[in-house]
């Protein structure tokens, strides 16, 4: 159950960083057109705490995700693929 809610959380997290960080740098392209410094500092300040704030978050959970592996991901799938010392 709390592996699910993190992981939920956490693909959101990363959708709306990635969707912020896009937004940043189309308005950034768009103030550039339009040659308005003011522009594009304005549009980013705006939105950088949410992007940067986002991927925070994101980084975070993916951290805590780490601590949800599985025991049959740690387990090779052929018995031939493993390696063990030979004896003489």
């Amino acid at each position: 159950m709390v592996e699910k809610v993190i992981s939920t959380v956490f693909r959101i997290s990363v959708a709306l960083f990635l969707l912020g960080g896009l937004v940043i740098v189309i308005l950034q392209g768009v103030g550039l057109v339009l040659g308005d410094g003011d522009f594009v500092t304005g549009s980013e300040e705006a939105l950088a705490p949410w992007a940067y704030g986002s991927a925070g978050v994101a980084g975070l959970l993916a951290f805590a995700l780490s601590y949800f592996h599985r025991a049959d991901a740690e387990a090779p799938a052929d018995a031939d693929t493993v390696v063990t010392p030979e004896h003489a």
